[in-house]
């Protein structure tokens, strides 16, 4: 009689710890309380660094033109450079011939902001477009690139960070997310501009992007948690849906 009490006590806790379960998704797939989403000031050490940092004047060969594109020792680059803008063509050149690249750092260092986010954008855009390339031999050369940054690298992630604001400012979509995520040397910085962009980036591809990164970089940091419950109550149900297929991957430990 007792083990059949224990059972049926077992059997009772074990139901009702299903119905909460299915009483959470559902409160969180079908958007019950949903919360709109608003701009707020992005941390503050993106600013900070962008005025203390050692500005460049970048030379007029910065402005990459089309008389250069043709140069005939790299012509087997040229059939994937269709369409693309200066800054584009200089990053691209840059990653697979190690071509102006004092152009590009001080245009990642420009006095302007406008001109440090162009660059920061035409850089995320070959990053993403050509990251899984193989036939144009940019993923090893790009994986090289990271490793030559060096003293570069805090102002190359300083202006794609600007970047990423301004497209939340501005309200379109981006794919920044991807080429900051994967940059060398990742800190505790970029998982609180992508916590910041996940709350309130008004695109809901951006809102996803960065609450993955944040979940898959951020392991067992603090914020990573209370972010993944808070999207719960995100107005889109996608970013709803992957914030609790999130949060089950953490609770099984696969991720």
């Amino acid at each position: 009689m007792r083990v059949s009490v224990t059972l049926k006590k077992v059997l009772i806790a074990a139901a009702t710890l299903v119905l909460l379960v299915v009483a959470f998704v559902v409160h969180a797939l079908a958007g019950v309380n949903t919360h709109p989403v608003a701009f707020s000031e992005p941390p503050a050490f993106v600013a900070q660094y962008a005025a203390n940092m050692q500005h460049s004047t970048p030379s007029p060969l910065a402005k990459v033109n089309n008389t250069h594109q043709q140069s005939t020792s790299k012509a087997e680059y040229e059939r994937f450079m269709v369409g693309f803008s200066n800054e584009e063509a200089l990053v691209f050149r840059a990653i697979m011939a190690g071509e102006s690249l004092d152009e590009l750092w001080a245009l990642f260092a420009h006095p302007d902001k406008a001109e440090r986010i162009k660059i920061a954008s035409a850089f995320a855009a070959v990053n993403i477009t050509f990251s899984h390339h193989d036939e144009s031999g940019f993923p090893p050369k790009r994986n090289q690139f990271w490793k030559d940054l060096g003293e570069q690298l805090p102002n190359v992630r300083n202006a794609l960070s600007e970047a990423l604001i301004a497209t939340a400012e501005a309200g379109v979509r981006t794919r920044i997310p991807y080429t900051l995520a994967w940059l060398p040397e990742q800190g505790r910085e970029t998982l609180e501009l992508f916590a910041w962009a996940t709350e309130h980036h008004p695109v809901p591809s951006v809102r996803r992007s960065t609450m993955y990164f944040v979940a898959y970089l951020g392991r067992e940091e603090e914020f990573t948690a209370p972010l993944l419950l808070g999207r719960a109550y995100d107005p889109d149900y996608s970013v709803r849906e992957l914030a609790l297929g999130l949060r089950s991957r953490r609770l099984v430990g696969d991720l």
